[in-house]
């Protein structure tokens, strides 16, 4: 028996030719979700994605049911362990979807026909899940895609019909893909030409004047020159008839010129040398090239790998890309199993995390690097993947732009770069001045540095000939390559001009579309394939190839082998692009590639973080919605342990106008898991005084600036504020109360009260327990678990650490479960349960790095140390000891305030 599932318009399954109906509007996005992706999916993931605001347990328990209602298809629902998917090889399963991406995919005309007859612009028509945002905006993401894809099927058949001399039947495709994308500009063109060409000048004239209403009314901007001209020529009677173009690749069209290296033979031999110590199965080297922009880092990483004809893993550093935590990270893993895609395979005893990770990051919904702690595993991971890729031969990692790499990348980077196995070369190239990252240290400690200089007159001679001075030319350019190159590629008559009046020049004097495309990959900022520089500047398909073609030819794009696109030679041409855009055309461009963006980061976040949404929202003057993707980036940055990042997207939100009280608190909270105590408090006291209206509020953000003074040891300050944050909850915080009395009870124990600390816990366990509040319950037996050892209860001491152990994991609290792992382990070392104590702290610690607490981790590594001193193994203590002063160190206050060492019970 077949299944068919139809989601282009509403709805519809249907088994055997049977309609299947389902009591739940879930089951049917659960089959939606696995058809469309064609992937299996975790348990968790299905569940946060369908219900995201029931608790963990709940929403897996509320999964299992609609599985078992989704299992109405029949045995092609497979449910494997802890993952959910359709299987095809038991049972065919026949999705519009899928036919239509098939179809539209092909290169034969007739499959083109077939697919413009599905509604792929109706996906999933009328059907959403009002309590899922999550799942709606995914949903949103692939009915864009699908919409994007018909637009581009009904252009190819529009071209085709009018290869064929069928202007009729072309029109009929060029008026469709209007009606499914009406701000088309390209769309509406080939309306209007297909419509002359079809002998009816008259409503090819009116079909222009609509497209300027449309321009004027949606966008505020005129017609394209080109547009425009076609315009005149129809009115003028003076339009022909295409010829057939000749389909050719940009890259056959314009191959790349060979790059000529000019004083560069030391830094080249250099690298050479490396190379055959790689290629020899040699240890891992490090090289690194220093230089300012210009001075030809990037070209020398180049040819050296071209003529090393090596295996690449290229990563590259942004300046859009700098605050978007693990984007580096994400494309280096990539690189790693683009290379070896059998590294995503491999059994879990073998390169676990990356092959784990791998599998997220192929998913179309994987959100790679999802937290600190996956990255954590990677970094275990990452020597022994680049051990298994070199085992094929020698490999070249090359990082460019190293001080652009967002910080979390930087570090992961540096991990690998500090355990090179045989056979791998890495070359990292940074600015002076920017020595201080981990990427940068690592360098220095482990390899040598290259520092390039500019070129002298001799050298410059020997690169432009005897065309120009080579003292003027070393004047104008201070020897800097990329401005001596640019200088001697001047046309004739305008070679003593300054450089960048040399490169405004070559920009003006490109076309019209090529000027668009060059400046939609200045706004994009990145490396961008073809059709993201389609959809931003507007044009078609045919047109964005000629325009690509151009500006690399002039020398105003380039393109990037390894990611596929297309990104400018060097700021002289970003700052010609940026120079002549306007500023209602700058915010057009940010606007419209945001809302590409938008919808693929419906489809993978992982690609398309929250971070660079929100960037360009900004930039186009949409402040409002940029200011929510601020707020979701620093979400993903806190959960990904990012701290910093989270605390740059919250201030940009505040900077947008978002100035609440949560997103105060929000930065105190970041603040608090840096050590950055003072900064902290001020933030709170911010969310504290943009609350004034809301007691209950102002309750919680005392509470927490309670935590913040215990950590600094505090206590009277931490008293004090908890008895204000009671005092202000009133009846309507009962939930939030039982936890500030949990909190109390602890603070009264670390004053040495513990006959009220008792008291005070018990009495916030059981309203934990009336209230539902697992929290409080946990914190509170956590505080009798710390009490008892204090009076040397041990038995009493470690059943209730237990007990708070096991509620904080199902639980899913890192702060309930650190804490009560730390005070287990202290536990199980009074008893002499060395082993068992040491499992506990590093469990604690783990979940410490993954949450990037610093003065957490400064503890733990501490109590790590003396657990392993007290076990004779001091050089282990030691290594702990060093970790914890430099978690310690970053501590705010740490050296004037003792107290903040002597935390070791929370």
């Amino acid at each position: 028996m077949a299944v068919e599932l139809d989601f282009l318009g509403p709805p519809r399954v249907r088994r055997a030719a049977a309609v299947v109906r389902f009591d739940t509007r879930k089951a049917v996005a659960l089959l939606c979700l696995l058809a469309v992706t064609g992937e299996d999916h975790g348990r968790d993931a299905i569940a946060s994605l369908l219900w995201p605001d029931l608790e963990r347990a709940r929403a897996r328990a509320t999964l299992r049911r609609t599985l078992s209602v989704a299992a109405a298809v029949g045995p092609a629902l497979a449910v494997r362990g802890d993952r959910v998917g359709l299987d095809l090889d038991i049972e065919p399963v026949d999705c519009d979807v899928v036919r239509f991406r098939r179809l539209a995919a092909s290169s034969e005309v007739e499959d083109w026909r077939s697919a413009a007859l599905l509604p792929a612009d109706r996906f999933l028509d009328g059907f959403s899940l009002r309590d899922s945002p999550a799942f709606d905006d995914w949903a949103i993401g692939v009915a864009a895609e699908l919409t994007d894809a018909l637009s581009d099927v009904l252009a190819r058949l529009t071209r085709d019909a009018g290869a064929n001399g069928d202007w009729e039947e072309g029109r009929d495709w060029a008026r469709r893909r209007v009606q499914i994308d009406p701000l088309s500009e390209p769309a509406h063109a080939d309306l209007i030409r297909a419509t002359a060409f079809a002998g009816d000048r008259h409503a090819a004239v009116q079909a222009y004047r609509s497209l300027v209403r449309l321009l004027d009314t949606e966008l505020g901007v005129a017609p394209l020159p080109e547009t425009m001209a076609l315009h005149d020529d129809i009115r003028a009677g003076r339009l022909q008839a295409p010829r057939e173009r000749e389909a050719v690749t940009p890259a056959a069209r314009a191959p790349r010129e060979r790059v000529r290296l000019v004083g560069r033979e030391a830094e080249l031999a250099a690298l050479e040398a490396a190379w055959r110590d790689a290629a020899e199965g040699r240890p891992g080297r490090v090289l690194g090239l220093v230089g300012e922009p210009g001075l030809g880092k990037t070209v020398l990483l180049d040819v050296a790998t071209r003529r090393a004809g090596a295996r690449i893993l290229r990563v590259g550093g942004r300046a859009s890309e700098t605050s978007l935590a693990y984007a580096a990270a994400n494309d280096f893993v990539r690189a790693m199993l683009s290379i070896e895609p059998a590294l995503a395979t491999q059994p879990r005893s073998s390169v676990s995390a990356l092959g784990a990770l791998a599998s997220e990051i192929a998913s179309p919904h994987a959100r790679g690097i999802r937290t600190a702690g996956d990255l954590q595993r990677v970094h275990d991971a990452v020597r022994a993947a680049l051990s298994r890729i070199a085992d094929a031969g020698p490999v070249l990692l090359v990082v460019d732009d190293a001080e652009l790499i967002d910080r979390p990348s930087a570090l992961l980077l540096a991990y690998a770069v500090r355990r090179l196995p045989p056979g791998v070369l890495t070359l990292v190239a940074w600015r002076p001045g920017t020595t201080g990252g981990p990427l940068q240290h690592a360098v220095s400690e482990t390899g040598e540095a290259r520092r390039l200089l500019p070129l002298d007159a001799d050298q410059i001679a020997d690169l432009v000939g005897e065309a120009l001075d080579p003292a003027e030319v070393l004047r104008r350019t201070r020897g800097i390559p990329l401005l001596v190159t640019e200088q001697a590629g001047s046309p004739a008559g305008v070679a003593g001009t300054d450089v960048r009046d040399i490169v405004a020049a070559r920009f003006a004097g490109a076309s019209d579309t090529a000027r668009q495309v060059v400046t939609s990959a200045v706004v994009i900022g990145t490396v961008a394939p073809p059709e993201l520089l389609r959809a931003v500047s507007g044009r078609d398909e045919s047109e964005t190839v000629d325009a690509i073609e151009e500006a690399v030819a002039r020398g105003l794009l380039v393109e990037h082998a390894e990611t596929a696109g297309y990104d400018v030679p060097h700021d002289l041409v970003r700052d010609a692009a940026q120079e002549a855009l306007s500023l209602a055309r700058r915010r057009l461009l940010h606007g419209r590639l945001a809302d590409v963006l938008i919808r693929r980061h419906g489809v993978d976040p992982s690609l398309t973080p929250a971070g660079a949404v929100a960037r360009h929202l900004a930039s186009a003057g949409r402040e409002d919605e940029a200011a929510d993707w601020f707020l979701a980036a620093a979400s993903d940055s806190s959960r990904l342990g990012a701290h910093e990042e989270a605390i740059g997207q919250l201030r940009s939100a505040l900077a947008l106008g978002r100035r609440d009280s949560d997103v105060h608190a929000s930065i105190g909270t970041a603040l608090v898991r840096l050590g950055r105590y003072d900064e902290a408090l001020v933030a709170l006291d911010q969310a504290s005084a943009a609350a004034e209206s809301d007691a209950g509020r102002r309750a919680e953000i005392d509470h927490a600036i309670a935590r913040v003074h215990d950590r600094r040891g505090d206590l009277q300050l931490a008293l004090s504020h908890l008895e204000s944050a009671l005092e202000s909850s009133g009846p309507e915080g009962r939930g939030r109360r039982a936890r500030m009395v949990a909190d109390l009870a602890l603070v009264l124990h670390r004053l040495g009260r513990r006959d009220e600390a008792r008291a005070t816990a018990s009495t916030a366990r059981v309203a934990g327990m009336e209230e539902g509040d697992a929290a409080a319950v946990i914190q509170a037996g956590n505080v009798l678990g710390m009490i008892a050892l204090a009076e040397g209860e041990q038995d009493d001491a470690e059943a209730h650490l237990e007990d708070a152990v096991a509620r904080a994991d199902a639980y899913a609290d890192d702060d309930l479960l650190i804490a009560t792992l730390n005070n287990l382990s202290r536990a199980r070392a009074q008893r002499g349960a060395a082993d068992e104590a040491l499992d506990a702290a590093r469990q604690a610690l783990r979940c410490a790095d993954r949450q990037g607490d610093r003065h957490r981790q400064g503890a733990l590594h501490s109590h790590l140390a003396d657990l392993l001193h007290a076990a004779g193994r001091d050089e282990e203590a030691m290594a702990e000891l060093r970790a914890s002063a430099i978690a310690f160190s970053e501590v705010q206050g740490s050296a004037a305030r003792p107290e903040v060492w002597t935390l070791t019970e929370w």
